[in-house]
């Protein structure tokens, strides 16, 4: 007649294997052995690696108006906080009469193309007696930007342009008689006049 183990045995024997799980755990994970070894490498290999957090927005800045090596500025947009030797610089002698510069007049000694500065629309194309050909472009949140004195206009009004676009080449105007090959570049937000160099920093992306 097989005997009945008594009540007491089984909880026992539970308690013994729970105790056994116990004791093997510090001597699988905290013991000196070849498997804690390795566990330890690979944990302190993951924690020791940084992960650079990357940036995927890219910035959406304007660019100037050309894309030549050899263009230069030849006049700089008139400041009335600017130094004194800028702004002579800022000044336009027409008709026997100073003017400030309502933009940045770039010139080079050869012909160069002209590109639209960011993306946007033609709203207006003309031509003024004093400044030349132009090209009027109207930007997001406000902004416009103004290309004066070209020899030759490649885009029609109301066509989509992306920065970097051509839109026309460099020319003259008489403010500037003895430059031939020029542009007179002018920056707006919401029908204020504004120094383009302000404008070139200014990211779209932070527009909204």
């Amino acid at each position: 007649m097989a005997r009945k183990l008594k009540k007491f045995v089984i909880p026992t024997a539970g308690g013994v294997l729970v105790l056994s799980s116990l004791i093997s755990l510090p001597m699988i994970f905290g013991g000196k052995t070849k498997v804690d070894s390795g566990y330890r490498y690979t944990v302190s290999e993951i924690k020791d690696k940084i992960f650079p957090v990357i940036n995927e927005i890219e910035e959406k800045k304007p660019m100037k108006p050309f894309l030549e090596e050899t263009v230069s500025k030849s006049k700089d947009f008139y400041r009335k906080d600017d130094t004194e030797d800028v702004q002579i610089n800022s000044l336009i002698y027409y008709e026997k009469t100073y003017m400030p510069s309502t933009g940045i007049l770039y010139s080079s000694d050869e012909k160069f193309e002209v590109v639209s500065s960011y993306d946007g629309k033609i709203t207006k194309i003309g031509e003024d007696n004093i400044l030349g050909k132009y090209v009027v472009i109207e930007h997001t949140n406000g902004y416009k930007t103004m290309y004066y004195s070209l020899s030759e206009v490649g885009v029609t009004e109301g066509a989509q342009v992306i920065k970097g676009d051509p839109i026309g080449l460099s020319g003259s105007n008489k403010i500037e008689g003895s430059l031939n090959n020029n542009i007179l570049f002018e920056t707006y937000h919401d029908g204020y006049l504004i120094d383009p160099e302000d404008f070139y920093n200014i990211d779209f992306n932070n527009q909204n």
